[in-house]
């Protein structure tokens, strides 16, 4: 195949270009270009052929979608050919930017187009732009490996960026120009438009990604794309770019330009005329030109970082520009589709001078051209996009633009209907679905799962207008996972880790205060700045901390403002801030003697404040207890992950699944509980839903959906917090769960995200059903003792041992009846009742006491009390 044949510029195409040239190559718009730019600003013929064909297809592009009325049917047919498969989607934005106002067509009808001054800022997707290119010139036929070689944009892109993007903006100015002339613009306002308008592309999922690690000196001045964690984001900066300085000799003011940040005057007199040879020059401080600059760091993800064994992530300094300051924040998961630069060492660390000339060693760093978000949008954003321009103003701020597919792939799961599978509650079906799709490798603890998916989804964040009086509520949960060792905790927060679009892992035995909230450090300057912790990188997401118990109670701390007031507060070095955390904290922890002793509470098993346990709105047990079925089921899935396979044993899948099938009752009034959902789910579908699109799901619920409570759903929430206050069977105060208000905001945040699982906007019964039948199971388990019977009194945080009761019992009865006194049953029982004991452990522990020599009975209803 032949090179593309491209019609030569005209004489005045090339006035234009050459003026178009030097525009783009401005650091300002408003800026004239310095003479030092001006002798750079040459055009070569490899770069006009590229610009030629950019003017071609932008040339055809404005007059298929603007100039149509004005033009022959014949030539719009011909046009038609070339531009009928052309996606309109990619170029969508440029079209709506040139596109005059309808008021204006009205009165100017051969004047369509909108000669827009300023930087205007085009947002193109690499794959989808390059495609469309080839096929324009093309004609829909396959290109050769010599073609691409030759004639390649996104080889030109890649190895000479500077000049690739330089070319790609004068050419689409060059056919606003070429076509604005054409349709007889006053050359006034043609000039003032060159003299005026720059073109600012930005690519998007640009090629080739490149790991970090593979980032080396032969890449440097190279295009890519690379992906990683935003950990610090340094402040806002100015940067002189120009500055005027007076030659004390001639009297002639010289504009100077700075390049890449560093300062220099000019080497001679700007006045050519009297041939001044001045080598001393002064700065003019009010007409230096200024940008906005900020710089990142930016670290390897975690699936990079792991592929070689002994040596740690790999960070990079990445440098923004313009309007690209401030479109990610510390914590972001991005891609950053940046050139690739290299400065000295020396410079780099601020030094100036001969200093800066010690060394020769360099430092590569990357010039950020564009910044895609990958996890989560900021609040308070559009609910959706609805074309191209609203979606380039969501790139340039920050938050995610999903792709076709994967819209198509999240409205399949969401409309799964799974009637067609003889269940018979529909819209429970995708919640169901995720949860069995959340580490499929662990058999078991379906329950468990539910919950942590339900701290990903989140609840509905607050506004100005749910806000009381002022004060927002919390809509993020937190989770804890207590349980025997070998049962799966860790693998369940990897899961976790993996599907959520923002997530931070730590371990709780290395994890320190400053480490999970904020540190001051010292900048280059002599500033103070502030490094953020685990929570602050984990805002809008989730922050999983194993090893809850290895923690010490000091660093435990320093998690209660964050768990409650979704904030981190800091007042030290003359630093006083205040740090967004809002994020659901999935912890694990193993009891303090190995297995878990149900004749402890919760807080004594993990040796843990009662204030920080409070603040978690589900606390699941898992237990290590012998059930030949499911180490079975266990065993099998464990053979099946070391072959290769995932399927579970045919015998036992098919057994469970026909029980289930067999409970699903076919009337609508009758209801599956969840646990037996989520059973029959787990051993019905044998493969789970990929992790990229349970992430995707997941992101998008948490971004697009808000449901708000309706009546029916809330009154099934507060009739369940008053029987927990005041049981029905009308047993005394002292024998209820000590549940708190702060337990029905969690019923509230946990059934908005059970709504979210399902995309709704609307609470519903459904979803207020299964969150009563989580937080049941999750109070049970808190308040059952060792005989299995759930003991009211033993209350979450604040609940009372058996330990605890037998050593005030014992001393209550030293007080009163006194050593060496007798005393009778009733009188026992009295004491008990004076300290709340629960009388299903009255008998118990009196025989206890006898055990022991603390009481010895001398007659049938008597007993004498022994000295200690």
């Amino acid at each position: 195949m032949a090179d593309i044949n491209v019609p030569s510029l005209t004489q005045a195409q090339k006035s234009d270009l050459d003026q178009i040239w030097s525009t783009q190559n401005r650091q300002l718009v408003d800026v004239c270009p310095t003479k030092e730019l001006a002798e750079k600003a040459k055009i070569d013929d490899h770069t006009i052929h590229f610009i030629c064909r950019i003017l071609r297809i932008f040339k055809a592009l404005i007059q298929h979608h603007l100039l149509t009325e004005s033009t022959s049917t014949n030539d719009r047919q011909g046009r038609d050919c070339y531009l009928k498969d052309l996606r309109e989607s990619c170029f969508d934005g440029f079209i709506h930017m040139i596109r005059a106002d309808d008021d204006r067509q009205t009165q100017e009808n051969s004047k369509p187009i909108k000669l827009v001054e300023g930087r205007n800022i085009l947002h193109l997707h690499h794959e989808d732009f390059l495609s469309e290119l080839q096929h324009f010139e093309l004609k829909g036929q396959t290109p050769t490996e010599d073609f691409i070689r030759r004639n390649s944009f996104g080889a030109f892109l890649y190895h000479r960026p500077g000049e690739a993007l330089s070319a790609l903006a004068s050419g689409i100015g060059l056919a606003v120009v070429t076509l604005a002339r054409s349709h007889h613009y006053s050359s006034h306002v043609i000039e003032r438009f060159i003299d005026n308008c720059q073109w600012i592309i930005r690519f998007h999922h640009a090629n080739p990604q490149v790991r970090m690690m593979d980032v080396r000196t032969g890449m440097a001045y190279k295009f890519l794309t690379v992906k990683g964690h935003v950990v610090k984001a340094r402040p806002k900066r100015l940067r002189t770019v120009t500055a005027d300085f007076y030659c004390p000799k001639c009297g002639t003011s010289t504009t100077h330009s700075f390049t890449s940040g560093k300062y220099s005057i000019p080497t001679k007199c700007g006045n050519s005329g009297n041939k001044c040879r001045a080598k001393n020059f002064i700065l003019q401080r009010h007409t230096a030109r200024y940008i906005n600059v900020q710089e990142l760091r930016l670290q390897e993800s975690q699936e990079e970082s792991t592929t070689q064994a002994g040596r740690t992530p790999r960070q990079m300094e990445v440098e923004l520009t313009h309007e690209l300051v401030g479109s990610c924040r510390p914590g972001d998961i991005v891609k950053v589709a940046a050139i690739v630069q290299a400065v000295n060492s020396a410079v780099a660390a601020g030094r100036a001078g001969k200093r800066a000339q010690e060394t020769s060693t360099y430092t590569l760093y990357l010039q950020a051209h564009s910044v895609t978000t990958m996890s989560e949008s900021r609040e308070n954003q559009p609910e959706q996009s609805k074309n191209q321009q609203e979606q380039q103003q969501l790139q340039q701020q920050g938050s995610v633009v999903y792709t076709q597919q994967q819209l198509q792939q999240i409205i399949r799961l969401c409309h799964a209907d799974h009637r067609y599978f003889g269940m018979a509650e529909r819209m429970a079906f995708p919640f169901d679905l995720l949860v069995r799709s959340l580490c499929p490798s662990i058999i078991g603890h379906e329950m468990v799962k539910a919950g942590i998916l339900l701290c990903l989804l989140g609840g509905t964040p607050p506004t100005e207008a749910t806000s009381i009086g002022g004060t927002s509520i919390r809509s993020n949960s937190h989770l804890l996972i207590c349980g025997d060792p070998g049962m799966g905790k860790s693998q369940m927060l990897l899961a976790a880790t993996q599907v959520a679009a923002r997530n931070v892992y730590v371990g709780g035995n290395t994890a320190s205060t400053t480490g999970l909230t904020v540190s001051l450090t010292k900048e280059a300057g002599g500033e103070t700045g502030i490094e953020a912790g685990a929570l602050v990188l984990a805002d809008q997401g989730i922050c999983c901390i194993d090893e809850f118990d290895k923690m010490a109670k000091t660093h435990q701390d320093g998690l209660l403002e964050a768990m409650e007031q979704q904030q981190i507060s800091i007042a030290k070095a003359g630093v006083v801030a205040s740090l967004p955390a809002r994020c659901s904290v999935i912890a694990a922890a193993n009891p303090k003697h190995g297995n878990y002793n149900l004749d402890k509470t919760v807080a004594e098993n993990l040796n843990m404040a009662t204030p920080i346990l409070s603040r978690f709105d589900l606390v699941f047990i898992l237990r290590d207890r012998a059930d030949k079925e499911q180490d079975r089921l266990v065993a099998s899935n464990i053979m099946n992950l070391h072959r290769g396979s995932r399927q579970l044993d045919p015998p036992i899948g098919k057994e469970i699944a026909n029980k289930e099938m067999s409970a699903a009752p076919n009337s609508e009034s009758s209801r599956v509980t969840l646990k037996d959902r989520l059973d029959w789910v787990a051993q019905f579908q044998k493969q789970p839903l990929p992790a990229e699109l349970v992430r995707d799901y997941i992101s998008y619920a948490r971004e697009y959906c808000k449901p708000v409570l309706t009546k029916d759903a809330g009154e099934v929430l507060k009739d369940y917090f008053m029987n927990l206050r005041y049981p029905a069977d009308g047993a005394s105060r002292r024998d209820t769960v000590p549940i708190t208000t702060r337990q029905l905001e969690a019923l509230i945040r946990l059934s908005q995200a059970r709504a979210k699982a399902c995309l709704r906007e609307y609470v519903i019964r459904e979803d207020a059903l299964d969150v009563v039948e989580l937080m049941s199971r999750s109070v049970d388990e808190i308040h059952k003792n060792e005989m299995g019977i759930v003991d009211r009194s033993r209350g979450g945080a604040g609940g009372i041992s058996n330990r605890k009761f037998k050593k005030a019992f014992m001393n209550e009865i030293y007080r009163i009846v006194g050593a060496g006194n007798e005393c009778s049953l009733d009188d026992l029982r009295r004491i008990a009742a004076k300290l709340n004991l629960p009388l299903h452990n009255f008998s118990a522990m009196v025989d206890n006491f006898r055990n022991e020599g603390i009481l010895l009975k001398t007659s049938s209803n008597n007993y004498k009390v022994m000295s200690m």
